[in-house]
């Protein structure tokens, strides 16, 4: 009788299975050439979930993975602890195998081509002394990167990373001006690496492929498979991600002025600059909250906030001071007195006190609504309160963005570099530098004093400027002239157009200005502030004058003959040595 049992629960068993092979396959049915595959092969093809989706198949790739046995992540991590103390020890031809295996066996896992490009670009570059083995490391680092765009085709994040390590580690690094010049001439690299982008729009201004333009291409790319392909862009900012491109074009421009090109060429790419600016502050930028932003909108929708406001108050003119009066009558007479303290009048003791009772006399607009009488009026007045609040909210997070991007400063930036004065100011302060290192004082300070003359009228239009990061160019220019003025046996001059400049950079940080700068401002200041009563008391003995000698110094004086003015409009501000010529100033715009 067990025997019978025993051997119908076999035959069930071996039905079941049969069963469940049924629907088995058609889950996992591979796709063909001639159908489209069980629903598991269908999804992935909707969803761009298979290998072939993704980017190229490497068969060593996938014989690794079945190596494995289901293994692959802990032989990942042990790799990657292998990496770790490969690159402790510098061994970087371990390091370099023990990457290639971990991205065998992860070829999709993009953090691992995120991390190890830059940990070649960044950490393991600058293990070396001589910066053309860092710049041989840079390029690693790039080149690992495209190889994982080929086994991750199109992926933003990728592409992205790769601009940036192109742009930032070759422009910002210490051996900045090295890395420049041996990225213009570095042909195998472009032909290798940069051949599909390197179209016209990468040329810098000696025809050569410019690093900062070239990294925007890359930008560009990106934006491209979010924007057209509509890949997802997953664990990145949208907002950085999608400023990198026009900070490329407002870099160049930067950069090539520190290298000494001016006048149009500088103009153009600035101008270039705003409108790569200009098109990002239009762009709709998906935020955190979930819905989009758009940079540019933010004076508008402040505008448009205001109008609503306005318009609300009109439905109950007059209720919210009365609701504010109610509220300040149920306060104690403490706090009844603080709110009547002036702002500019608090102390540490009365802030407390001010700040409470304010807090408990604001009035929202929602308790404005709920206190108009008539009914259609009230409730037009929450729909406007409720209207009020979305604006102002989407005008609080707007502003939030633009000042993590510095939205303000880049386009008043960029709308001032192409200015006369501030292409003027530029140009000057760098020939006047090219003066001083050769040992030519007196040029360099002539062309030092009408560069202030420049950066003054610049200053006077854009103050913002003045409390820029990169205004620390400017003031190291001053410390140069200042340095100048010592080998001279000069003083600052006492109608020195940029001592407010000074002021606020000594403001900030005391140890800013060295001792000859400090004590010259610190002068100025006194002289600014004290009271001349000798000059009082001769105006108050000046006996007054007669009504002819009244008369005669009302009648506008003869103008003279502007001889003098004439000669300064006949001489030419002094160029650059002769000696130098074009190829030395050339040179000086290579480095």
């Amino acid at each position: 009788m067990s025997q019978d049992v025993s051997f119908r629960r076999k035959v069930i068993y071996a039905a079941a299975i049969a069963l469940l092979l049924f629907p088995l396959f058609l889950l996992g049915q591979p796709a063909t050439t001639t159908t489209s595959g069980g629903v598991l092969a269908q999804l992935r093809t909707e969803y761009n979930l298979g290998q072939s989706d993704l980017g190229e198949i490497d068969p060593a790739s996938e014989a690794m993975k079945l190596a494995t046995m289901g293994l692959r992540p802990v032989a990942v991590i042990t790799l990657w602890e292998k990496a770790n103390e490969y690159h402790k020890k510098e061994d970087w031809d371990n390091l370099s195998a023990t990457l290639n295996q971990i991205i065998k066996l992860q070829p999709n896992f993009i953090s691992v081509w995120e991390f190890q490009a830059h940990n070649l670009s960044y950490n393991v570059s600058v293990a070396f002394d001589d910066y053309r083995q860092r710049y041989h490391w840079v390029k690693r680092g790039i080149n690992f990167l495209t190889d994982g765009i080929r086994f991750n085709r199109e992926n933003p994040r990728l592409l992205h990373q790769i601009g940036w390590i192109t742009g930032q580690k070759f422009g910002r690094a210490d051996e900045y001006v090295q890395f420049r010049q041996m990225f213009r001439e570095d042909d195998d690299f472009h032909r290798e690496i940069n051949e599909e982008v390197i179209v016209d729009d990468a040329l810098g201004y000696d025809g050569r492929p410019d690093h900062w333009l070239v990294g925007r291409l890359w930008y560009q790319r990106a934006q491209s498979a979010v924007d057209t392909m509509g890949i997802p862009l997953r664990g990145k900012s949208p907002l950085i991600f999608h400023a990198s491109n026009p900070m490329s074009l407002i870099n160049y421009a930067s950069a090539i002025e520190e290298e000494g090109v001016f006048g149009e060429t500088a103009m153009r790419a600035w101008r270039d600059g705003q409108q790569g600016w200009s098109d990002f502050g239009e762009r709709q930028i998906p935020t955190s909250w979930g819905h989009n932003v758009r940079l540019a909108d933010y004076e508008q929708v402040r505008e448009q906030a205001a109008k609503i406001v306005e318009a609300f108050y009109e439905l109950a003119p007059g209720l919210r001071e009365q609701i504010e009066q109610e509220k300040r009558e149920q306060l104690s007479e403490e706090l009844q007195a603080a709110l009547d303290i002036p702002e500019e009048e608090l102390t540490e003791d009365t802030f407390e006190l001010w700040a409470e009772a304010k807090r408990a006399t604001f009035v929202s607009l929602p308790e404005v609504a709920d206190r108009v009488e008539d009914r259609q009026i009230r409730q037009r007045a929450r729909r406007l309160a409720g209207s009020i609040q979305e604006t102002q909210t989407l005008a609080d997070r707007t502003a939030q963005y633009r000042g993590t991007v510095n939205y303000e400063y880049w386009r008043t930036r960029c709308e001032a570099e192409q200015t006369p004065a501030a292409l003027r100011a530029r140009e000057n302060l760098y020939n006047a530098g090219i003066y001083l290192d050769q040992a030519s004082l007196e040029d360099a300070r002539r062309l030092y004093e009408i560069s202030w003359d420049n950066w003054r009228e610049l200053y006077d239009e854009y103050p913002r400027l003045m409390d820029a990061v990169e205004a620390d160019d400017v003031l190291q220019a001053i410390r140069r002239y200042g340095s100048l003025l010592q080998q001279l046996d000069e003083p600052l001059p006492v109608d020195f157009p940029l001592y407010d400049f000074l002021g606020r950079f000594h403001d900030r940080h005391d140890d800013t200005l060295d001792d000859f700068l400090r004590q010259a401002l610190q002068q100025h200041q006194r002289a600014a502030f004290a009271a001349p009563p000798e000059q009082d008391e001769a105006m108050e003995q000046q006996e007054p004058a007669s009504s002819e000698e009244s008369a005669d110094q009302d009648k506008p004086e003869e103008p003279e003959e502007p001889e003098e003015e004439e000669e300064l409009a006949e001489q030419e501000e002094p160029a650059v040595p002769e000696e130098e010529g074009q190829d030395q100033q050339d040179e000086a715009t290579d480095a």
